[in-house]
């Protein structure tokens, strides 16, 4: 049974999560709802480098993997969660969170099995996400790296782990789309020799490359050319946004989860600082994409519609009608460039 730290507060040292990891033997790993490339590859090489020192290790997330990146699991460690997931968690020794800071509720209902298991489990997190929230015993969390997978690509060099080229292949899968292509701020030139290490250890940037980004149906890409028709400019010109209801991505036959890359088409006009992108869910649920040119912290809006995520690239997930959330998150964004 863990004990609770006197006073939490994020390490900055890798010692009492090695020490974890090293005496403990049975391991859960998750990441937040409808995970992207960060948290897949960030949980996939933490797995396999557990797997290396013969520990039982499971990964299970409440949402499945999108089309798009289901080449980062080759040997399909990542399970969906079901009824038949409560009892590997409930007789973990550690639960480890990934990429997802703020509490129980990023990770959907593997977090609330997470929080049953807790009194009997050490629990960790590691995250570049601002932790507001403290709820795991120990906590490396650092907002100046540009991705989880950075920090994952640390623990297994401290480790003394033998990165494999599925490794590598997950961890860079995992900086380059958390990273923009290595444009965002916080892409450093320790990022970039991490990248290095990771093309010698056997990731193909051509491959992931085309693999992430040149798959696309026919479907998609038209949906795409849809959007960038139907964009509109907001605040001087300084505001871009576009969305897309339930109907529409019905008649393209698109899985509203599976349109990531679509949150930075706005980006790409002269003179944009915010972009916001909006797609209708089932149940009235509206999901806001939100991205910056660096100059506005696009964050602190999506907080304001009970949402979080970096300063260039941050979302939220709320209820309501998508004109009248559209129009209230443009109506906030024109006002937070033109102040």
């Amino acid at each position: 049974m863990s004990s609770p730290a006197p006073a939490w507060a994020p390490i900055f040292r890798w010692a009492p999560i090695i020490e974890t990891l090293t005496k403990k033997q049975r391991f859960v790993i998750s990441s937040h709802l409808n995970p992207d490339c960060d948290a897949l590859g960030s949980e996939l090489a933490l797995a396999y480098l557990l797997l290396q020192q013969d520990k039982d290790v499971a990964i299970i997330n409440a949402d499945p993997i999108i089309a798009d990146y289901q080449f980062l699991d080759p040997d399909q460690l990542i399970q969906l969660y079901t009824d038949s997931a409560i009892s590997t968690i409930a007789q973990a020794d550690v639960i480890i969170v990934l990429d997802a800071s703020g509490g129980w509720h990023r990770l959907g209902i593997v977090g609330q099995a997470f929080n049953r298991a807790k009194m009997n489990a050490v629990s960790i997190c590691i995250d570049h996400h601002p932790n507001e929230d403290p709820f795991t015993d120990l906590a490396f969390i650092d907002t100046n790296v540009i991705a989880t997978g950075e920090l994952i690509f640390d623990l297994i060099t401290e480790m003394q782990g033998h990165l494999t080229p599925i490794m590598a292949q997950a961890l860079y899968a995992a900086i380059l789309t958390d990273s923009g292509s290595f444009r965002f701020p916080k892409t450093s030139p320790h990022t970039h020799r991490v990248i290095a290490s990771l093309v010698d250890a056997g990731a193909n940037p051509s491959l992931i490359y085309n693999l992430l980004y040149q798959q696309q149906s026919l479907s998609k890409i038209q949906l795409k050319g849809y959007v960038l028709q139907n964009i509109q400019l907001a605040a001087d010109g300084q505001v871009a946004y576009v969305s897309l209801d339930f109907a529409t991505l019905s008649r393209y036959g698109i899985d509203p989860l599976d349109l990531n890359a679509f949150s930075n088409l706005a980006e790409e006009i002269k003179g944009v600082r915010i972009a916001i992108f909006a797609v209708e869910l089932a149940d009235r649920r509206i999901k806001l994409s939100l991205r910056s040119d660096g100059s506005v912290a696009v964050n602190t809006l999506a907080a304001q519609f009970g949402g979080g995520g970096h300063a260039p690239a941050a979302g939220a997930t709320v209820t309501g009608s998508l004109p009248q959330v559209l129009n209230q998150i443009v109506a906030k964004a024109g006002r937070l460039v033109l102040k």
